[in-house]
């Protein structure tokens, strides 16, 4: 299970980035093990960008029936894990309520990746200079590879507002994302977001042949 989000990145990166990437791993991981794709799910809570143009955002409780509904459908078939790779923040609670509504009452699990922040930890280290962001020097690398076509540099712009709290005002959107951006893309390279995504995989594919053999991920200390 895929799941996305459809909003501003910038003005140099495409509004669907948080879809294109995970779904581009699932695809990559599905070609070199058993594991089979749902279709990705393009929408996702993305209230913090809905001044922006193009944004669309869906309400919570929208997206939680409808990702409890999926998850329930899907192990009604026999399936003891689905593994949802996330590609967008706004859907992290989302996702955490609806994995414990449609696993409270059986035996199956739900395993949420967070892919930008859970995998490639090390190939991040050794490739990005500057913070992890929006539309920042990570993602910008990573549909440099994946979608060279969507994207345009010549657009890319710096940003980086730094608050000591959380700040939830739907009137400060602009303020605290100005536009839509939160980093600095200009160190962004094709060869940054293969790294990342190469070794992304890699651990996905780990992933998977543990579930296979019927072992979730934990380790025991």
């Amino acid at each position: 299970m895929v799941t996305g989000a459809l909003e501003a990145h910038g003005m140099h990166l495409p509004l669907s980035t948080d879809t294109i990437l995970p779904t581009y791993l699932a695809e990559k991981v599905a070609m070199r093990t058993k594991a089979l794709v749902l279709p990705t799910i393009p929408f996702g809570d993305s209230w913090s960008f809905n001044n922006f143009e193009g944004t669309i955002s869906i309400a919570p409780n929208a997206l939680m029936d409808f990702y409890t509904s999926v998850m329930k459908g899907v192990f009604k078939h026999g399936f003891r894990y689905l593994v949802v790779l996330n590609g967008h923040g706004g859907n992290i609670p989302v996702l955490t309520l609806a994995a414990k509504a449609a696993t409270d009452n059986g035996q199956r699990a739900v395993i949420i990746v967070n892919w930008w922040k859970e995998l490639a930890e090390s190939a991040r280290k050794l490739a990005e200079e500057t913070p992890m962001g929006h539309a920042a020097e990570d993602e910008t690398s990573e549909v440099m590879h994946v979608r060279p076509d969507l994207v345009n540099m010549a657009k890319a712009e710096v940003h980086r507002v730094v608050t000591r709290f959380t700040i939830i005002s739907g009137t400060s959107r602009e303020e605290l994302l100005p536009s839509a951006m939160y980093g600095d893309p200009r160190k962004a390279t094709p060869e940054k977001g293969r790294l990342i995504m190469e070794q992304a995989e890699e651990e996905l594919i780990s992933l998977v042949n543990q579930l296979e053999k019927g072992e979730l991920p934990i380790t025991k200390r």
